[in-house]
């Protein structure tokens, strides 16, 4: 089941496009104004859609907002003839922009292309989130590694191999058995955070 939280000016507004929904499996949520937008934990929708105007402002900027705070899908949905100006505006946040009058099957199929798209976004920010880790990681571990050879003597190769041992030997990863070095040998307390 999905999640839709719609935006439009008028109540009205939003049980109109809740009825379009009817079909799909989904549990729809309203508001009508850009403060209660903001105010609300927006991170259980699956898809936002926001009709404009909103009661309080024309909602563009709310559409960027929730594009930095959520991973939800965006629909925008505007006046056909600001249709493309709309898209040229907020295209940076990937929402998806409708012109009105919208049919059942025109809001239906942007709604699909959205969670498709929303999915592959969401692949493409954990694969980003373990290759920071990952980075991360390899930087700490240099680090330890380039403490072992100062504070040691031992080359490059022999650090890489005493720094594997002592990761095999307390059953840590490299990354805790490099972070406990680091505090050895240079009281770095930064390298656990």
């Amino acid at each position: 089941m999905k999640n839709i939280l719609i935006a439009g000016k008028a109540e009205q507004v939003c049980e109109n496009i809740a009825a379009l929904l009817a079909d799909i499996d989904c549990h729809t949520v309203s508001l009508t104004d850009g403060i209660h937008m903001r105010s609300i934990d927006v991170k259980p929708f699956d898809i936002i859609i926001i009709s404009t105007p909103l009661k309080d402002e024309f909602g563009l900027d709310l559409a960027a907002e929730l594009h930095g705070k959520c991973g939800a899908a965006l629909i925008v949905m505007t006046k056909g003839e600001l249709a493309e100006a709309v898209q040229n505006k907020i295209k940076f946040t990937g929402a998806f922009v409708i012109g009105r009058p919208c049919n059942k099957s025109a809001l239906l199929q942007a709604i699909r292309f959205a969670d498709i798209a929303g999915e592959s976004l969401k692949r493409i920010t954990e694969e980003k989130n373990r290759l920071e880790r990952q980075i991360e990681d390899i930087k700490i571990i240099n680090r330890a590694k380039l403490c072992l050879m100062q504070y040691l003597n031992l080359t490059e190769e022999q650090a890489h191999r005493h720094l594997q041992k002592q990761a095999m030997d307390l059953r840590k990863t490299q990354r805790q058995a490099a972070e406990d070095i680091l505090i050895t040998y240079t009281n770095d307390t930064a390298a656990n955070n």
